[in-house]
């Protein structure tokens, strides 16, 4: 069923929902140079082997499914503010220790080993934010204000990967110290705008995932497929424009860059054109367009018509992005929604992390076939799509039933 209609300045007239949106952009802008470079650095700096780079962030996502559990339910029992306010100041203190070990060459496995603990971390600040927004948004806004949240990221986007790559040229110690000065303005953000919104729940000493809700479980395991496909942008997309195509860092900053402009010009106008639609059928469409694109990446090569198949991507990340999360936030109970959100990340963290595995296993066994790389992306996106139409419309038939 469509959602009921909304206006943005509704939305964005609420203090929590600027804090959370403007936090987004400063994240975004200060942090995403951090993903996408970092397996340049230990590929082209430091010699390792292209594949490590995927189990690195095999490592960072199964690290932070036991983070995504313990802080969902720290969400909902310690409250969204105390736990927004913390995490910057972890963030910081990761991404300082982190930059002077690379200002200082430290040893890899230091500098692998301080990298991992930041996306744990990043994790719960997700986490927060997607509940504070659930908590200050009807069901109605909520696909709205998530895509909100995706132009506010995107904001930063536009310009975050393309100054990371002009750091990256000088030395990637900057990345950090970039990452770090953005963790103190996030701070600020919350610390002056976000109060309490949600309703609290007693702590029980024990953390809780909700196995026994079998809609929520169907879900998010449809929504940890889609991963497979989407997991292939930022560090397959990176190294497969790096390694194969041998393109500049300043240049893959400028082609992250117009994903971000895309983002910002057509994520409200495709929210707007599909909103007829269900969401498992959202999440098929832009699943597919995003196995459409990549695949589209094996028989182009000027940076033009690179830039034009970004924007293609971007469309299938635009239809695909903000329902996910609105799924999540419709099922959750209002005082568990820190726990739904968690779990529905440590659900898909089991899947997700294959994807960049999955991706740099195929540019280190086809380093030069571009369609051996990508076509197994799009078979995945063509069996998920359909599994998800099928699957999901009969879920939907029998809540209906009920």
């Amino acid at each position: 069923m469509p959602e009921t209609s909304f206006t943005y300045r509704s939305i964005l007239i609420r203090k929590q929902m600027q804090a959370v949106s403007g936090a987004q952009f400063i994240r975004v802008l200060a942090r995403s140079q951090i993903w996408i470079f970092i397996p340049v650095y230990l590929t082209e700096i430091r010699g390792l082997p292209v594949y490590v780079s995927g189990v690195l962030f095999l490592l960072t996502a199964i690290i932070a499914l036991p983070f995504s559990v313990y802080g969902g339910n720290l969400v909902d029992t310690l409250g969204r503010r105390k736990i927004s306010l913390a995490i910057p100041i972890f963030l910081f203190a990761l991404m300082m220790i982190t930059a002077f070990s690379i200002l200082y060459r430290a040893k890899v496995m230091v500098i692998m080993a301080e990298f991992l603990t930041i996306e744990p971390i990043s994790v719960i600040q997700w986490i927060a934010d997607n509940a504070i927004v659930s908590d200050v948004t009807s069901i109605g806004e909520r696909t709205g204000s998530f895509g909100i949240l995706r132009i506010a990221g995107n904001l930063g986007f536009s310009a975050g990967p393309a100054i990371g790559g002009f750091l990256a040229d000088y030395s990637y110690f900057y990345i950090f110290i970039f990452g770090a000065g953005g963790a103190i303005v996030e701070f600020l953000l919350y610390y002056f705008l976000v109060n309490e919104t949600g309703k609290l729940r007693t702590s029980t000493g024990r953390f809780n995932v909700p196995f026994s809700d079998r809609y929520f479980i169907i879900v998010a395991a449809l929504i940890g497929v889609t991963y497979f496909v989407s997991g292939q942008w930022g560090t397959t997309l990176t190294l497969f424009l790096s390694v194969i195509y041998m393109i500049p860092n300043s240049m893959i900053g400028i082609l992250y860059s117009i994903n971000g402009i895309t983002v910002i010009a057509l994520q409200m106008p495709i929210i707007r054109a599909i909103e007829r639609f269900n969401g498992f059928n959202q999440l098929a469409l832009g699943t597919i367009v995003y196995g459409i694109g990549f695949f589209i990446l094996a028989f182009i090569h000027s940076i033009i018509l690179l830039g034009l198949d970004i924007v293609l991507i971007t469309i299938g990340e635009n239809i695909l992005a903000p329902v996910t999360n609105s799924i999540i936030s419709k099922i959750a109970p209002e005082d568990r929604r820190g726990e739904y959100f968690g779990s529905a990340q440590l659900i898909s963290g089991f899947i997700s992390p294959l994807a960049p595995v999955m991706g740099t296993l195929l540019i280190y066994r086809n380093p030069h076939d571009p369609v051996m790389i990508w076509s197994p992306v799009l078979t995945i996106a063509i069996f998920a799509s359909i599994s998800i139409v099928i699957i999901g419309n009969r879920l939907m038939r029998s809540v209906a039933r009920r």
